[in-house]
């Protein structure tokens, strides 16, 4: 390779290191999208530890498990749920499955609530099968700021993931309003080992 040519991949390089760091990068696509459906969003702003989202009008079906682990209660969570769309639920109505399973967690008081939903399917969500053990949650727009990371979500390491997506906003509109509640979005099936993604976000109704 000539001299000219080494110069030319150098440069490139650092033109991609100086853009990530300017202009920010999008998050990864779960290949669970590809097979699954997943709500759509808006990237508004991307940076190099987060992005900024907007959701437009997702509907879930939720429940709250009584577990105090994190990991336990979106387990037990996720097998009602995974029972719901296999049709136990009051209409007897299959639906596709979806991803992620979203885990929101409200802490008051010292103690925690943990809110599992799956995303509904568009073509049920004008007249989604109903449960009485179950509760439907329709979103407005709702903006997200979103950090994403691998491996497999544990009770000790959502609150390092939490802390570091609350250091990566520090100084921005969005570290003037955290909200008192943040979502675990988890896309990956539990036997898959490998390429897992999982997102922290913490949910806005406006970007102001």
């Amino acid at each position: 390779m000539t001299m000219a040519g080494t110069c030319t991949i150098r440069f490139s390089i650092l033109l991609s290191f100086l853009l990530v760091s300017l202009l920010g990068v999008e998050g990864i696509i779960s290949d669970s999208c590809k097979r699954y459906e997943c709500p759509t969003y808006d990237v508004i702003q991307a940076e190099k530890d987060y992005e900024i989202r907007r959701y437009n009008s997702p509907l879930w079906i939720s429940n709250n498990p009584q577990d105090t682990s994190f990991v336990d209660a979106t387990r037990s969570g996720f097998v009602r749920l995974f029972s719901y769309i296999f049709g136990n639920n009051k209409e007897k109505k299959q639906i596709k499955m979806t991803a992620p399973v979203a885990s929101e967690v409200s802490v008051n008081g010292g103690k925690s609530s943990i809110v599992v939903s799956f995303y509904v399917p568009k073509e049920n969500q004008a007249n989604p099968p109903t449960a009485d053990d179950l509760s439907i949650q329709r979103w407005n727009t709702k903006y997200a700021v979103v950090r994403q990371f691998d491996g497999f979500v544990t009770n000790s390491n959502i609150a390092e993931q939490v802390a570091a997506l609350n250091a990566s906003i520090a100084g921005t509109k969005w570290s003037a309003k955290v909200p008192k509640s943040y979502t675990v979005a988890q896309y990956n099936a539990p036997f898959e080992l490998f390429n897992r993604l999982n997102e922290i976000w913490f949910l806005y109704d406006s970007e102001n």
